[in-house]
Parts: structure tokens; C-alpha cells; sequence
């Protein structure tokens, strides 16, 4: 269907008629400038100029051509390859021109169906793999990110080729429901069981404290190896030495043996331990990698205190409550306004929501706080009085309308460089609901880093949702926005857990409340254990005399492993500190000195980490074919062999759920853009033009 649309209404045209035939006659019938003998061509030049008249009246409307186009669109085929080493290795010595296969069928499949290829593994990869080197397997993330890329479009089918091993994420049979499409599973890997002796998985706490026991719980696998013996040993690593602690002898008593272990050793001096669980190899064994695990164990010295001083009970606090119990290194207690002081010289971190309330005297309960030099975390809403809160803090510029103001969204600051979150975060907390913000113009000030800004309808703002800073030695946080519950639910909805949310205010908690570190110079790593895709990062500040944080001097790193290898790094200038990405490391244990030179004056930092091999791809080798099955049966897919991909194809080609068909698109397009029009008036007026000036008419 093709249709003429006007911005005003039709009659309009009437009226662009009535122009072009008024212009055309009083321009050809109502003077007598055409010469006798040409006066038979007047009636052709009055239609060229009621032609012309009338298209440029037209335009004036601003009419649109609409019409709906059909067309044969071809049915949308998902081909993802499983890129994980245990699927390389397989193939290298059972079917070497496997992938060269898989492309052959893709190239044909091409000629019939829009065809989109992936691999997937650590991360998901818009094209067929060249190689298998991804050291961890999550179908379920691929099957989610699959949902979300073709929300809109109709898929056919998804043929997934894999061994069935998933070692991160959720269980992909329940994933796959949401696409709801047939899944063709190919099914690789060896599914026969061999010998191997596995540490499966390591319990412990990442935290404990000076004088306590530390429990570390090791639970051990072993296939066909019946009657064997072994022995599972806890050692300390520093700077490459180990140091026995602890071992236990075990007898393999079953073909299929599982049992967990408990070894327990007392935590003793302040800082970052290192561990090693060993399990001594036993003969005959497919793999000796997975006989083996790094963990990482921070000692302190006493836990955090943190008072959550309120104006009323509030879902906010609920929510803080719970993240904060989750997390044994806190210690966390409520109070509200009216209830008797609390003593806040007994607590690091002091948060105070909505907090100064409107017609109470604040100033006496802040001052005693700053005196104190106790950290503090305003968290402001609808109840907060904010021409006082602008007085009380130093971090943003309050200028409130209305405490009810708009719905925000959060959008993270790439340069925020107080402390490092898990990379994923950024984009995890982008997906959080809106909260609710006040009206009004909020800006950063000089005395703080923005770590959340506001993202009003889909559009980011330079209005700041979160800040953090220190001012006079005292640290202090800013949150503007009611709903932090709702993060919290969405986490767990989303994830089915909350480590994202407890984890950034863990993160912000131990920022506030960490004891201060008169250091001038100091480089501290991201975290004391990267796995080995990880890249290493490093942040570094330096201060003046007066404190101030300064960037002047270059700052050089030297890393070195436990053979002696040394790397060399010079840091970037962020803001007024320093960021280093060191890149992707080998595994070993590393430690690193930062220097520079102020004043006249040597300074240094040094310290150490570790990047630990990722060994979840050697932890279980047998393919799961089950699972794929499973996928396929309640998809109304099918699951094939390796070698059956021409079954595959036919099948394929036979499905009715992939089969081409008719779309119907409409499509708008203003006259102005149509050059067939813009010819016929160009004509139109030229033709004019060129008669008039051959009969003598100027």
C-alpha cells in the first residue's frame, strides 16, 4: 500500500492548486507581453508554471510517501563453538579437520539462511574459532547474551557444539528455555572416565583475624583409582618458598571417590597470606594440573565497626543491614534520631541516612563526628535536609528544588581510581532499576572522585549519584537517591545471588573505615590474586608536604617473579594519582617495588601478588553429553555426534522452524528527498525559462 501523507491537513492542497493556476493565469492570460505570433504557446508555458508553482507549494506541506515493502527474509541460524581447551585438546587427537568441517557446513548453510557465528568460552566472540585456548566454559552466559542480542528477531534454531563441560555459570538447561528455539547440540569431548586425581573445590574464609583458627576445607575427587594412596598438604607460599603447615594421608577406597578434608591452622600476623593445596600425584594419572590449588587468605588485626545513625526505619537500612551481616568482617549496629547519642568513637564508619532532618539541629551531632575524625557516608533522600547537608559536606554543591524529583539509573565513572571493583561491575551495575533523586543541580566538587553519576531516561548526566573523598584526613561518601534496596533485589533477581551489590559496598565500606595510611608514597594492587586471563592493574598516589595529592613525577615499576624475571612499567597520570595496566601476566607468584623522585628525595612502595593459573577445564575432563541431550529434547532440538554434522545439515534444511518468510516494512520518505520530483520541477522551470528567452519574453 502507497500513500501521500501531509504534515497539515489535505485541504491544503486545494489552496497550492488555487496558487499554481492564479500565478500561471495572471502570469500568461491577464498581460500582453506574448507576441501574436506565438500565441498558441502560452497555453504550454502556463502549465509549465502551474507545474512548478504547485510542486514548490507542495514541499511547503512537508508531505511524506509512505508505503509497506515485502520482501523474503531468510531465517536467522545461531552456529556457537565451544572454544575451551578441553574441546581443543580432544579434537587435536581424536578430529583434527573438525573446525575445517564445521566452516564447510556454515559456507553452505550461508546460501539458504542468514547465518551468525560464535565461539564462547571465557567471553563471547562474534565469529567461528581459530583456536582453543579459553581456560573457562559458561554456556549459560552464551545462551543468556543470545536471548538479549536477538530480543527483536526471529531465530530459527541454534546449533550448539560443545562437550557439555560448564565450569562458570548457572546450569544451561534452564537457560535455554528463554530462547525458545530449537537447539541442535554436537556433541565432543571423551566421555569415558580415565584416571586423574582432582582438587575439586576449596572452602575458606577471605578474611580472618589475628589470634583466630583458620579452617580451610578441601574436597577431593578421584576416578579409577581404586586403592591407591595419597596425601593432601597445606603449605604457605612467600617469594617463591613454600613452607609446609599441615598434611593428611588418605587411602582411595572407591573407583569413584569423594571425601573432604579439614585442616585447620592458626591465623597469626597482620596481612595478605598465600596458600597452596597440594595432592601428591598417584601413578597412572591423565592429568597432574588439577592436583593442585592457590588461595589467598587476608589477616587483620580487628574488625570494622559500622553505625548506621538514621532519621526513621527506612527499606535502605534493610538492605545496608543484610549486605554488611554477609560479610564477617563487619560489625554492624543501628540508631535513630531521638535515641540517646551513641558513643561513635567505638565505630570506623559512621553512615548517615537521611540525615539532617528538616527542623532538627544537626550541627552538634556532625561537628562531635569531624572531631573525631570518624568517616562517614551521608545517604540522602526525600526526608533529607539539604540546604543543611550542603553546609555539613564538602564533596558536591547542593542546589535542591525538590527532595521528589526524577527516577536515575547509574552510570559508572571509567576514571574512578580510589579503589578497584571486579571488571564486570560497570556493566552489572548499569542494569540496577532507578531509584528515586531530588530535582535540582548537583556538581562535583574538588574534594571528592564520582564513582556513580546519574543516568536520567537512558541519557548519563554529569550529576553525581555517588562520591567519595577525603578532606583534613577524614574520609566521607555521598549518596544521593532512595532505593537501594532495590539494587539489592535486582541482584539476586538477576543473578541469583547478591556478590555484586554486597561486594561494592564492601568495597566503599573498607575505603571509609580503613585505617589511615600516613605513607606519602604508596602503590597498591587491584587484588592480591589475579587468575592468568586477568589483566594486573596497579593504582598509585603520591602527597606533599601538606598531604596534597600530587602527579608530578614520573613513577617506574619493577615486577619480578619468583625466577628472577623482571618487567618494567611506567605509570600513567590519571586525575591527580596514578593507574597502571600491567596487561595479562604468567602464572607465578610476583612482587614489585614502585619509585619516584620529589624534592630531591627517593621514595618507594613495594609489595606483592600472585596470578594462579585458571584450572577449571582441567578439573573435570569427561564431556557431558547428557546435558547437551537434555537441552536438545526440551528445545524440540536434536543432538548429534561429531562426526554426523552432514545429518545435521539435512535435518537442518528439513526444519519447519527454518524456513524463509515474508516481512513487510513500512517505509517513509519526504518528497524533498525524491530526485525523480526535484527532476520534473528543475525541468519544469528550465524549459520555462529557455522558451521565454526564445520568444523574446525576458
Amino acid at each position: 500500500m502507497q500513500q501521500l501523507v501531509f504534515e497539515y491537513s489535505g485541504w491544503y492542497v486545494l489552496i497550492c492548486l488555487l496558487v499554481a493556476f492564479t500565478a500561471a493565469f495572471f502570469l500568461y492570460f491577464r498581460t500582453n507581453e506574448m507576441p501574436e505570433s506565438y500565441a498558441s504557446w502560452k497555453f504550454g508555458l502556463a502549465f509549465l508554471r502551474f507545474i512548478s508553482v504547485f510542486i514548490i507549494a507542495l514541499l511547503l506541506l512537508s508531505p511524506l510517501w509512505r508505503r509497506n515493502i515485502t520482501k523474503l527474509q531468510k531465517p536467522i541460524l545461531v552456529i556457537a563453538q565451544d572454544a575451551s581447551t578441553s574441546v581443543g585438546d580432544f579434537l587435536k587427537k581424536n578430529d583434527p579437520d573438525y573446525l575445517s568441517n564445521l566452516n564447510e557446513m556454515v559456507d553452505n548453510l550461508k546460501k539458504d539462511y542468514q547465518v551468525e557465528t560464535f565461539s564462547f568460552g571465557e567471553k563471547m566472540v562474534n565469529e567461528l574459532p581459530d583456536k582453543f585456548s579459553d581456560r573457562v566454559t559458561n554456556i549459560s552466559e552464551l545462551l543468556e547474551e543470545l536471548s538479549t542480542r536477538f530480543a527483536g528477531s526471529k531465530i530459527g534454531g541454534v546449533v550448539l557444539a560443545s562437550d557439555g563441560i560448564y565450569n562458570q555459570g548457572s546450569n544451561p538447561l534452564y537457560t535455554a528455555a528463554k530462547l525458545n528455539v530449537p537447539i541442535y547440540t554436537v556433541g565432543l569431548g571423551d566421555t569415558s572416565t580415565r584416571k586423574d586425581l582432582i582438587i575439586n573445590r576449596i572452602f575458606h574464609n577471605q578474611i580472618v583475624y589475628a589470634g583466630d583458627e583458620m579452617e580451610v576445607q578441601i574436597d577431593v575427587l578421584a576416578k579409577n583409582l581404586l586403592g591407591k594412596g595419597s596425601k593432601i598438604s597445606l603449605v604457605e607460599v612467600n617469594a617463591g618458598k613454600t613452607k609446609l603447615l599441615k598434611s593428611v594421608d588418605f587411602k582411595i577406597d572407591k573407583s569413584s571417590f569423594f571425601n573432604s578434608f579439614s585442616l585447620t591452622i592458626p591465623a597469626s600476623l597482620p596481612g595478605t597470606k598465600y596458600f597452596r593445596i597440594i595432592a601428591s600425584p598417584v601413578e597412572g594419572e591423565v592429568s597432574k594440573i588439577n592436583n593442585s590449588r592457590d588461595f589467598v587468605v587476608t589477616v587483620l588485626d580487628g574488625r570494622q565497626k559500622v553505625l548506621i545513625f538514621a532519621q526513621s526505619p527506612h527499606p535502605d537500612m534493610g538492605a545496608l543491614r543484610q549486605s554488611f551481616s554477609a560479610n564477617k568482617n563487619i560489625e554492624v549496629k543501628t540508631a535513630f534520631l531521638g535515641d540517646p547519642v551513641p558513643n561513635f568513637a567505638e565505630y570506623d564508619l559512621i553512615i548517615l541516612h537521611q540525615l539532617p532532618a528538616v527542623g532538627r539541629n544537626f550541627e552538634p551531632v556532625i561537628k562531635q563526628i569531624k572531631d573525631l575524625g570518624k568517616s562517614h557516608w551521608w545517604i540522602a533522600g526525600a526526608q533529607t535536609d539539604f540546604k543543611a547537608l550542603n553546609d555539613f559536606q564538602e564533596l558536591n554543591s547542593l542546589r535542591i528544588n525538590s527532595n521528589l524529583g526524577a527516577e536515575s539509573e547509574s552510570l559508572w565513572n571509567k576514571n574512578f581510581n580510589l579503589f578497584n571493583g571486579e571488571p564486570e561491575w560497570p556493566q552489572k551495575t548499569d542494569r540496577y532499576p532507578p531509584i528515586q533523586v531530588p530535582f535540582g543541580d548537583i556538581e562535583a566538587n574538588n574534594a571528592g572522585q564520582v564513582l556513580l553519576y546519574q543516568r536520567i531516561k537512558n541519557v548519563g548526566t554529569s550529576y553525581p549519584l555517588l562520591t567519595l573523598g577525603e578532606n583534613n584526613g577524614v574520609r566521607s561518601a555521598l549518596f544521593i537517591g532512595d532505593g537501594l534496596w532495590k539494587w539489592r533485589l535486582s541482584n539476586f533477581q538477576m543473578y541469583e545471588n547478591h556478590e555484586v551489590f554486597d561486594g561494592l559496598m564492601g568495597k566503599i565500606t573498607q575505603y571509609l573505615s580503613v585505617k589511615r595510611d600516613n605513607r606519602r608514597f604508596r602503590v597498591t594492587t587491584g587484588k592480591p590474586v589475579y587468575d592468568e586471563n586477568e589483566p594486573v592493574s596497579f593504582v598509585g598516589e603520591l602527597y606533599n608536604a601538606s598531604y596534597e595529592l600530587i602527579n608530578t613525577p614520573e613513577v617506574n615499576l619493577a615486577l619480578k617473579n619468583t625466577e628472577g624475571k623482571e618487567y618494567k612499567f611506567l605509570f600513567n597520570r590519571v586525575g591527580k594519582g596514578y593507574q597502571l595496566n600491567a596487561g595479562v601476566l604468567p602464572t607465578g607468584s610476583y612482587s614489585y617495588e614502585a619509585t619516584t623522585s620529589y624534592n630531591g628525595k627517593e621514595w618507594k612502595s613495594d609489595g606483592q601478588f600472585t596470578v594462579q593459573p585458571l584450572q577449571f577445564e582441567f578439573i573435570n575432563i569427561t564431556a557431558d553429553h547428557n546435558i547437551l541431550k537434555a537441552i536438545s529434547t526440551e528445545s524440540e532440538g536434536q543432538f548429534f555426534g561429531q562426526k554426523e554434522l552432514n545429518e545435521l545439515y539435512a535435518s537442518i534444511k528439513k526444519s519447519a522452524a527454518l524456513k524463509p518468510v515474508l516481512v513487510t516494512e513500512k517505509s517513509s520518505q519526504t518528497l524533498l528527498s525524491m530526485p525523480l520530483l526535484l527532476l520534473l520541477l528543475l525541468v519544469a522551470l528550465s524549459l520555462e525559462w529557455a522558451i521565454r528567452r526564445y520568444i523574446g519574453i525576458y
